[in-house]
């Protein structure tokens, strides 16, 4: 029932309990605001953040928004914000000031994907936490945005096996890397399991594609 414009996943988010428990607890206290997930691509910060938006809707009574940053003009980004929120500019006025005006009395999640591409527009959200005491603001971004009131939380690749020990079939598909491999091969291959034959070959080709979901995915 909260406004938002979030879509479903449709693939559990595996390997993240961990993540997703610790960036909800830090997303609903008082003194943290600003909130960026970091690390390379292909790490599954925008799906962590997209889970843990969803989660959190309940927590913000006038809505959570996912924005997604395809451009690479730091000056794009005001406009790209009040176009996901419905924000007309006026004649006369600054949009930046109608976007602060729009959030100044509301609690608000704004998640804002792929932020490295305009890093030089982060002053930008220091403004708009400034104006709203309830906005909270979660970032994916390859790179820390080094304003005041961030609070970096790096998003690692998943675990990999440990190949230079032996483990049953069972332990290894726990490790979240494998699981992962395990549950997008069962997409395209309903029958496909893991058995002392390719349990090798499926370590091997998670700890090559150094835990990477989006390359494990692929």
């Amino acid at each position: 029932s909260r406004p938002n414009n979030l879509s479903v996943l449709l693939n559990p988010l595996i390997g993240r309990g961990g993540e997703e428990k610790a960036l909800k607890q830090l997303l609903v206290s008082e003194d943290v605001r600003l909130v960026t997930l970091t690390g390379p691509g292909g790490t599954g910060k925008s799906t962590l953040s997209l889970k843990v938006a969803r989660d959190l809707l309940s927590d913000f009574p006038h809505g959570v928004f996912f924005v997604a940053l395809t451009t690479s003009d730091p000056a794009l980004v005001a406009p790209t914000i009040a176009h996901v929120l419905g924000i007309k500019e006026q004649r006369g006025t600054p949009l930046t000031n109608s976007i602060n005006e729009f959030f100044r009395e509301r609690r608000m999640l704004l998640v804002l994907d792929n932020f490295e591409q305009v890093i030089a527009a982060a002053p930008l959200l220091t403004d708009l936490l400034t104006g709203s005491a309830e906005l909270r603001i979660l970032v994916t971004s390859r790179a820390a945005l080094r304003v005041r009131g961030e609070h970096e939380f790096p998003v690692a690749p998943l675990e990999t096996p440990d190949t230079t020990r032996l483990v049953t079939v069972d332990q290894l598909a726990q490790c979240p890397s494998v699981a992962l491999f395990l549950s997008r091969a069962q997409a395209v291959k309903s029958d496909f399991t893991l058995n002392d034959t390719n349990a090798q070959a499926v370590a091997e080709i998670c700890l090559k594609l150094d835990g990477l979901p989006l390359a494990i995915e692929l």
